[in-house]
């Protein structure tokens, strides 16, 4: 998490979603991250868990955007395991709070995801999604650069609400 350039913004940005190129409907979006139907008890909505997953997602972009890490934090469980290619495992909140300040400095200015998936335990408390993703930075010189990966995440339902606590990405060429 600590190389330069498009890369490091890819690194990181590819720890949390697993998003769509479309965008996800605002009502996907709620101020309590995991809120929603599937959170409030009952029967295991998988349509409506998936909803929630993917409007964290549409959430993580626009902060991402705006360089608003505080956004970011509630998404995450306090013992988050973050991985990517070329750099040694980050645990905890308050590394991943500090990885995600040293993203933000390379001012993303396009963050596009391409979900694979939403897949879920039989009982409803884990969750993983997967995809690929791909992100556009100004390098040193102040020339976009656009880099590209996957990245897989998982999930847990912790007081109701859906929590990372594991994320692991990777670069890659673009797709032909």
């Amino acid at each position: 998490m600590r190389s330069t350039g498009g890369i490091a913004l890819l690194a990181v940005a590819s720890f949390f979603l697993s998003g769509c190129s479309k965008p996800t409907p605002a009502t996907a979006d709620s101020a309590t991250p995991g809120g929603g139907a599937a959170a409030t008890g009952g029967s295991f909505d998988k349509k409506a868990a998936s909803a929630e997953i993917l409007g964290a997602d549409s959430a993580f972009v626009r902060a991402m955007l705006a360089k608003n890490v505080d956004s970011l934090m509630p998404y995450y469980d306090e013992s988050v395991v973050s991985m990517s290619e070329g750099t040694k495992a980050v645990k905890g909140l308050g590394p991943v709070r500090s990885a995600y300040n040293e993203a933000v400095k390379s001012a993303p200015q396009t963050l596009n995801f391409q979900s694979g998936g939403v897949n879920f335990s039989d009982d409803g408390t884990m969750a993983w999604d997967y995809g690929t993703v791909s992100s556009t930075a100004n390098n040193a010189k102040g020339k976009p650069v656009t880099s590209y990966g996957n990245f897989l995440n998982v999930w847990k339902k912790v007081g109701g609400h859906w929590r990372i606590v594991a994320e692991i990405s990777n670069a890659s060429p673009p797709s032909p």
